[in-house]
C-alpha cells in the first residue's frame, strides 16, 4: 500500500513541477516580447520627412537631429523642427526639445519647451507662441496643449493656460486664465 501512495506522490509532484515550469517559461517569453517591441529597429541622423498635398505641392516638413524608430510604438525625435507651407511658402514653424511621432506618422508630440512661429505675410505680422508639450496633427495643421502659453507680438504679450492653434485659418484660442498687455504702435 505504501508503494502505491509513493507512486501517486511522485506523479503529483511531477505534474506540479511541470505546471510551474510552463508558467515560468510563459512569463519569460512574454517579458522578452515586450522588451523586443521596446528595442529600436533603426535610428536615423539628420532625419527629414516631407509631405505633399493632393496637388503635389509642399505641405510640411519634419526634421530632427536623431530619430529612433521602435516597432509598434512611437518613434522618438531629438530637436524636432516642423515647417508648414502654403503655396510653397512657409507659414508656421515649430521647434521643440524632443518629440514623438505616432506609428501612423500623422500625430506628433512636441515635448519640453516648444516655440511656434507664424511667419510674416502681407496680411499678418510675425507671432511667437511659447509653450510646452504640444500635440500636433499634421493632416489638419492643428496644434494644442494644456500647458501655460505665452503669445508675443510686436504690440503685446498674452498669457493663458491651454491653447489651440488652427494654422490654415490663423486662429489661436487660449483656453483659460487669459491676461494680456498691449502697447499701441
Amino acid at each position: 500500500m505504501l508503494s502505491r501512495w509513493g507512486g501517486w506522490f511522485i506523479l503529483i509532484s511531477l505534474a506540479l513541477a511541470t505546471t510551474w515550469l510552463v508558467r515560468n517559461l510563459e512569463e519569460k517569453l512574454s517579458k522578452s516580447q515586450v522588451s523586443l517591441s521596446q528595442t529600436p529597429d533603426y535610428t536615423l541622423q539628420d532625419f527629414t520627412s516631407t509631405q505633399m498635398d493632393k496637388h503635389g505641392r509642399l505641405k510640411n516638413t519634419l526634421t530632427a537631429e536623431i530619430m529612433v524608430h521602435y516597432p509598434d510604438i512611437n518613434a522618438e525625435l531629438t530637436k524636432p523642427y516642423l515647417v508648414f507651407y502654403k503655396e510653397e511658402q512657409p507659414t508656421w514653424t515649430v521647434r521643440a526639445e524632443r518629440g514623438e511621432v505616432k506609428p501612423d506618422g500623422n500625430q506628433v508630440w512636441l515635448l519640453g519647451n516648444t516655440i511656434l512661429l507664424r511667419q510674416a505675410s502681407d496680411q499678418q505680422k510675425n507671432l511667437k507662441i511659447i509653450s510646452q508639450n504640444v500635440w500636433v496633427r499634421l493632416d489638419t495643421e492643428y496644434a494644442e496643449t494644456a500647458a501655460p502659453t505665452t503669445i508675443l507680438t510686436d504690440s503685446g504679450k498674452t498669457h493663458g493656460i491651454g491653447m489651440r492653434v488652427f494654422m490654415p485659418t490663423q486662429q489661436i484660442d487660449l483656453l483659460s486664465q487669459v491676461r494680456g498687455h498691449y502697447v499701441l504702435p
